[in-house]
This record gives C-alpha cells, sequence and structure tokens, in this order.
C-alpha cells in the first residue's frame, strides 16, 4: 500500500516539503467541500421543486373541488394558465387517461405520457436528456372523476448546479495555486528560527555533552532538530526533573507520617508509662505509619523513574475502607488535638476496594493534611464516606480561607498555590492535590472541588466500586 508520505523523496528540501503538504492539504479539503457542497445544492433544488409542485397541486385541486369546471372548460383553461409557471405543464386527465385539456410552458405534451392513477405519486423521468419531475394526484369533485398532472422541467435548476460547480472548480485552482505561493513563503518564515536552534543546540552539544547519536543520511533539518532538541533537552530535562520531583514529592509526603509518628511518640511521654492500652495502640499505628514511610520512600521512588509516562498498578490488595479511613482520622485527631474532625462513615466494616491500601491513605492524608492547613478559627473537618451509584465518594469538607472561583480550575495543577504568601508559611508547595489526582488516575476515579472563598472548600473523591 503506497502512502501519500512516500511520494515525497526523502532527501527534497524542508521548504519545499512544506510547500507541497500545504497545497496537498488545501487540495484534499477543496474537494471534500466541493462534493458536500454540491449534493447539499442538488438535495436543496430537487426538495425546491418537490415543494414547488406540490404546493401548485393545492392549488389546483382545490380550484377544481370549488367550481364545475366541465361545464366552463374555457375558464377553467384561462384560470390554469395563469396559475401555471415557466417551465412546468398542467394536465387534467379523464379516467380512459386521455386528457381534458393541457396547460403548458416550455414543456412538451408529448415527453410525458398521459396516466391516471388511484392515489398520489411523485416520480422522475429524464425522456430526450431532459430531466422531468411528475405530481400525479386523482381527484373526485363535482361530478368529475381523474387526474390533476404536474409536470416541472429540472432544467433550469440543473443549469444553476453545473454554473455553481465550475465556479466552485475555479476557485478551487485559484485556492491551489495561493496555497503554493503561501507555503512557500510559509515554509522560508519558518525555517529561519529552526536553523538557529540547531546551531545553538550543536554550540550546547558539544560543550556539554560527549555522547554522539548516529545521523542517518538524506535527512531534512525538522528531523536534526528532532532529534538534537530529543538528545539533549530531554537528557536535561529529564535528570533535573527527576530530582527536582522526588525532593518536592518526598517532603509534602514524608511530613505527616513523621507529625503522626511525632505526635504519638509524645502521647506515650505523657501517659503511655502509666496506661498500656495507649501505650500499645500509640506503638501499632505508629509503626504502620512507619512501614507506610518505607512503602511510600519505594513508591516515590518508582514514579520520579516514570515520570510522564502512565503509571500501572501492579497488584491490587482488598482494603477493608472504612477502618483504613477510621486509622487515619485517628492519627490526625491525635497530631491536630485543636480540630474536631467530624466523621460519617455510611460504609459496613465489610466493604473493601481492590486498590494499593498506601494509595488510599496517601489521597485521604493529602486532603485532610490540606483542610487542617488552610482552616481558619472555625476548626472543625467534616469527613463523609458513602457508596453511590457504583462509586466510592469520599468528602472531606473544611471551614477554611477557601479558594476564589476563577482558581478552582487551577488548583490540581502541579506547584499551584491559590494563597502564595500564606501557603509558603505553612510549608505548601501545591505537590499534595496533583499528586492525589495522580493516584486517582490509576483507578480511573476523579476529585471534584468546590468552595466559596473565605467560607469554606469541599473535596470529593470518586472511585469506581467495579
Amino acid at each position: 500500500m503506497i502512502r501519500i508520505s512516500d511520494m515525497i523523496p526523502k532527501s527534497i528540501n524542508l521548504k519545499w516539503k512544506l510547500t507541497l503538504w500545504a497545497a496537498l492539504l488545501m487540495l484534499c479539503l477543496f474537494f471534500s467541500y466541493t462534493i458536500l457542497q454540491y449534493f447539499v445544492i442538488q438535495n436543496w433544488a430537487i426538495n425546491h421543486e418537490k415543494q414547488t409542485i406540490q404546493k401548485k397541486m393545492n392549488e389546483v385541486v382545490a380550484y377544481i373541488q370549488e367550481v364545475n369546471f366541465t361545464k366552463s372548460v374555457l375558464e377553467s383553461e384561462n384560470y390554469l394558465e395563469v396559475l401555471n409557471e415557466k417551465y412546468q405543464m398542467i394536465r387534467i386527465i379523464k379516467e380512459n387517461n386521455m386528457p381534458l385539456f393541457t396547460i403548458s410552458d416550455e414543456v412538451s405534451e408529448n415527453s410525458v405520457a398521459p396516466k391516471n392513477v388511484e392515489k398520489e405519486e411523485f416520480v422522475e423521468v429524464s425522456p430526450n436528456g431532459d430531466r422531468l419531475v411528475v405530481l400525479r394526484k386523482p381527484i373526485k369533485a363535482n361530478g368529475f372523476k381523474g387526474t390533476v398532472e404536474i409536470v416541472r422541467n429540472m432544467e433550469n435548476f440543473d443549469s444553476l448546479i453545473d454554473q455553481i460547480l465550475m465556479l466552485v472548480l475555479f476557485t478551487g485552482l485559484i485556492a491551489i495555486m495561493l496555497s503554493l505561493i503561501g507555503g512557500r513563503l510559509i515554509s522560508i518564515q519558518l525555517l529561519k528560527p529552526i536553523h538557529s536552534m540547531i546551531s545553538t543546540m550543536k554550540r550546547i552539544k558539544q560543550t556539554g555533552l560527549t555522547e554522539r547519536v548516529p545521523v542517518k543520511r538524506q535527512q531534512d533539518e525538522m528531523t536534526e532538530l528532532g532529534m538534537m532538541f530529543n538528545e539533549l533537552m530531554d537528557d536535561l530535562e529529564k535528570a533535573f526533573h527527576q530530582q527536582q520531583q522526588f525532593v518536592e514529592d518526598a517532603s509534602h509526603e514524608l511530613k505527616t507520617p513523621l507529625s503522626v509518628i511525632h505526635g504519638h511518640l509524645s502521647l506515650i511521654k505523657r501517659w503511655g508509662k502509666d496506661n498500656p492500652e495507649v501505650l500499645e495502640r500509640s506503638i501499632y499505628l505508629s509503626l504502620n505509619e512507619t512501614n507506610r514511610l518505607i512503602q511510600l520512600v519505594s513508591e516515590l521512588l518508582t514514579l520520579s523513574r516514570v515520570e510522564g509516562s502512565s503509571s500501572r498498578i501492579i497488584s491490587k490488595e482488598n482494603i477493608h475502607i472504612k477502618s483504613t479511613i477510621e486509622d487515619i482520622i485517628e492519627n490526625f485527631q491525635t497530631v491536630n488535638q485543636e480540630f474536631q474532625l467530624m466523621s460519617n462513615l455510611n460504609i459496613s466494616h465489610k466493604f473493601t476496594l481492590p486498590m494499593m491500601k498506601r494509595h488510599l491513605v496517601q489521597m485521604v492524608i493529602i486532603i485532610l493534611d490540606n483542610a487542617i492547613k488552610y482552616s481558619k478559627d472555625r476548626k472543625i473537618v467534616e469527613i463523609n464516606v458513602k457508596e453511590s451509584g457504583k462509586k466510592l465518594i469520599i468528602e472531606v469538607k473544611d471551614y477554611g480561607i477557601g479558594i476564589p472561583k476563577e482558581e478552582l480550575a487551577f488548583v490540581l495543577n502541579r506547584f499551584y498555590r491559590v494563597d502564595k504568601a500564606r501557603s509558603r508559611k505553612q510549608g505548601g508547595n501545591g505537590l499534595g492535590l496533583s499528586i492525589a489526582k495522580r493516584l486517582l488516575d490509576m483507578y480511573q476515579g476523579t476529585i471534584d472541588i468546590d468552595s466559596v472563598y473565605g467560607e469554606w472548600t469541599k473535596v470529593t473523591i470518586s472511585i469506581p466500586i467495579e
């Protein structure tokens, strides 16, 4: 199978490649538009003729039903002659297929044989090369029984369509010529900065990198530019971005579990020595957070390596949602005793979801951490968990600084912060919600944010159950 790209030699100059591609694209678009326009006009003409001939038929039938034209044929013939139009014939046919009288304007009476019908019919005929539309309708009124026949010549409209087609073809040829000239001018202007970028990249390549990529023969400028760009920018940007991303993600994700461990150790120091239950519970939760830290560091290393590609879930486990979220809330309540965490977990303890537990913990911690971090005087955080429409819904609502309406669309972007000065003081770096969104994408989940600036913010996580 021959491709269009194979028709253009690889060794041809890029300027001419751009020119030819522009002309070819214009040609394809033009012919597609021409064919569509031709059929649209053709259908419009036929429909218009159908409506016109049907309107005339209704007028003729109404006249016949009102008068006894069999006794005044001459008068009826004069009236129908006034009613008739150019390129049209009106004929009244008796039961024996013989015309009672015929009114014609530039339509031959012999072009269509008279025919008596039992029901209305619409046909197209082409005698002697002329395209005619014929409408026949039976009528019975005032003692007369027969058929009204109207024949209309489409030659006028066919001529109009042919003229339009010629006009479109002529303008299309002009458009193709202009596209060749325009493509040439565009290619000349486009390649000026490309040549400059190639020279700059070569200098960077020579002074910064020692490795060389072999270049095939008969390559044009764009291929060379793409190789140089991918070779230089991908290496440098990938290495720099991985290091920066790992530091940002690690600092954001490690802060909360370390605070939880610190809170439990403080709890043990104050009351754990004398209360075995507090001691055992705090040690248990601290160990859980320690294990999560180990897993989290491993995952951050993995995510930093595959950044820019779709994350894949290696394995899943059926986790118990209610108990997992209860542990998270308890940890946050321990660290943030001045807050009131109001939870409504409207699911059973047996409810499970196939996903990695640490991913769910990460997402919920990110949302709760933001809710507490950006709360104001009203230190209340509401957590609602429910099952709705084959989805697990987790809602976290705080009564803090809120988010302006015009910025809601950007809060999921990496490094985006609504109140940059305040976020910087509170340690925010704009990574939390983007990390949560990336994790949700692995499970085809969604995250929605609704807020009233200065009053409240509600974050809703939705994860498909199946």
